[in-house]
């Protein structure tokens, strides 16, 4: 099952990194990477829009040298088996689901990200309910972390 994942669904790795950095905490794996990472099924799958998101995150969320930023998403990249490609847009086909479903200004880039999967043929795994509810006519492979536990458990 080619997955990919949506940037909450990596969002808790990169601030317990973050955490043990600064303040010393134990960094101890999320179990949702752990779930990922545990299964020989699951092909996960990173673009570069992600990239941008985890880089943003750590910078401007935590005050981050862009340095570490960037050593953090590698050592991310290369401490797990995950597939990393360079995410095209098509701007009509988002025009479409925007005239089609209404849409707030922040669910924007998760639609990005849901082109993308679509663009590959993907699963795109997300941890937000809402986006199936309102864009699952449009692409029908989402799946939430939730179910994917559900089935693959």
């Amino acid at each position: 099952m080619k997955l990919y994942l949506d940037t909450n669904i990596i969002l808790g790795w990169f601030k317990k990194m973050v955490q043990k950095e600064r303040k010393g905490e134990e960094f101890k794996i999320p179990r949702v990477i752990k779930f990922l990472t545990s299964k020989e099924e699951f092909d996960l799958i990173l673009s570069n829009l992600t990239k941008v998101e985890i880089i943003r995150y750590l910078i401007s969320e935590w005050g981050c040298d862009p340095k570490f930023a960037e050593k953090t998403w590698d050592d991310f990249m290369q401490s797990f088996d995950i597939t990393y490609i360079r995410g095209e847009i098509d701007i009509d086909d988002l025009l479409n689901i925007v005239q089609n479903v209404p849409t707030k200004k922040r669910t924007l880039v998760n639609l990005l990200h849901l082109q993308i999967a679509k663009r590959y043929n993907l699963w795109f795994l997300t941890g937000e309910e809402s986006l199936i509810d309102k864009y699952r006519k449009y692409y029908k492979r989402i799946i939430t972390y939730k179910e994917l536990r559900q089935k693959f458990s």
